[in-house]
C-alpha cells in the first residue's frame, strides 16, 4: 500500500482551484493521510508600490481568517480530521515545496488554470514549474473540469501509462498502488508511435501484419509482466496505436476512466516551449485529473503483501 503520512492541496482560493479540495480531501480519506492546503500569497502582493507597504504578517494573519473559513465551507463530505492550513508569502513554485518539505508529504494536488494560444505556449504556469521540479508525484485537475468528474469519489477506473522509460515506470508502480487503494480497475496501456509503426511498416508488405502482431504480442507480454501477482484480475492490458495523448484522451473518455497516470520525463526548455510532453498535452486538454509522476521518487509502498509491480526490485532498482 501507498504510505502517504501528508497530502498537500494548493489552492489560490479561485472557483476553480477550489476544486482540487475535493480531490485532495477524497484521497486523504482513502489513505488515511493527513490534509494539508496550502496557500501562497504571490510575493508582489507584499512589495512597496509608491509609499505604501503592506504589512506582511497583517496579511498573512487576515488571509488565513478568512481562507479558513472558506475552504471549512467547501470540506463538507466531511472533510478528513485534523486538516490543516498553511499560508505563506512568496513565490508559489518555491514556497509549496518548501511546505512539502516540512510536511513530509508524499503527494501534492493542485488545479490548474488552462491557458489557451500562445499565451499558454510561452508564459508557462505555477503547474508547470512544479511538474518538473516536485519531489512528489503531482495530481493535476483541470479548473474547468466540472465538479463530479474532479472529486474521484468514484474512483472505479484508473488509466495507467507506460512507454517502458525510468519515467512511466515510477507512473505504473503509482498508478497501480492508486488502484489498490482505491479498490479501481486499472488499465495498463502503452502506445505505438507512427515513428515505431514506420519501421514496421517499411518491409515487404506480405510480413506486415505479421510483424506488426508479433511487435503488439511482445509489448502485451512485457505489460503484463508489470503487474503484479495481487493485481492480476484488476489489471487491463491495452496496446494502442497513434499519438500518445490523443490516443489516451481517447481511450479514456470512451471508457469512462476516471484518473489517468502517466510519467513526466525532463526535456530541454526550447522542445518544451515548442513541443510539449505526451504529460502536458494532457494536462492542457483539461478532460481528465493527471496524476503526473517524476522519476526518481522515493519508492513509497510497504511490504506488506501488496508487492511492487514486476521489474522492481526493494533497493530502488529496476
Amino acid at each position: 500500500m501507498l504510505k502517504l503520512p501528508a497530502i498537500v492541496c494548493a489552492t489560490d482560493l479561485s472557483e476553480g482551484s477550489n476544486k482540487a479540495l475535493h480531490l485532495s480531501s477524497f484521497i486523504a480519506r482513502k489513505a488515511g493521510a493527513r490534509l494539508v492546503v496550502a496557500h501562497v500569497i504571490d510575493l508582489p502582493a507584499v512589495t512597496p508600490y509608491g509609499e505604501t507597504m503592506v504589512d506582511p504578517q497583517e496579511l498573512q494573519a487576515r488571509v488565513s481568517q478568512s481562507a479558513k473559513a472558506q475552504i471549512g465551507d467547501i470540506l463538507t463530505d466531511p472533510p478528513p480530521e485534523g486538516w490543516e492550513l498553511k499560508v505563506s508569502i512568496g513565490y508559489p513554485a518555491k514556497e509549496i515545496c518548501e511546505i512539502i518539505r516540512q510536511e513530509d508529504a508524499r503527494l501534492l494536488v493542485a488545479a490548474t488554470h488552462i491557458r489557451s494560444g500562445i499565451e499558454r505556449l510561452l508564459l508557462g504556469s505555477v503547474t508547470r514549474k512544479l511538474m518538473f521540479t516536485l519531489p512528489v508525484p503531482f495530481l493535476v485537475v483541470s479548473g474547468s473540469l466540472p465538479l463530479e468528474r474532479s472529486s474521484l469519489h468514484q474512483a472505479e477506473n484508473i488509466l495507467v501509462s507506460t512507454d517502458f522509460s525510468e519515467e512511466s515506470r515510477e507512473a505504473v508502480r503509482w498508478g497501480l498502488n492508486f488502484a489498490r487503494v482505491f479498490g479501481a480497475r486499472a488499465v495498463l496501456a502503452t502506445v505505438i508511435e507512427s515513428t515505431q509503426l514506420d519501421q514496421i511498416l517499411t518491409m515487404d508488405p506480405q510480413k506486415e501484419k505479421a510483424a506488426a502482431q508479433k511487435y503488439t504480442d511482445e509489448l502485451r507480454r512485457m505489460l503484463e509482466e508489470m503487474v503484479p501477482p495481487d493485481l492480476a484480475g484488476q489489471v487491463e492490458i491495452k496496446v494502442l496505436a497513434g499519438r500518445p495523448h490523443e490516443e489516451l484522451n481517447k481511450f479514456a473518455i470512451l471508457n469512462r476512466i476516471d484518473l489517468i497516470c502517466v510519467g513526466v520525463r525532463g526535456r530541454g526548455i526550447i522542445e518544451n516551449l515548442m513541443v510539449g510532453s505526451t504529460t502536458d498535452r494532457l494536462v492542457r486538454l483539461g478532460q481528465f485529473p493527471i496524476l503526473a509522476v517524476r522519476a526518481g521518487l522515493e519508492k513509497d509502498w510497504e511490504e506488506d503483501g501488496a508487492p511492487p509491480p514486476a521489474g522492481y526490485g526493494g533497493d530502488g532498482e529496476a
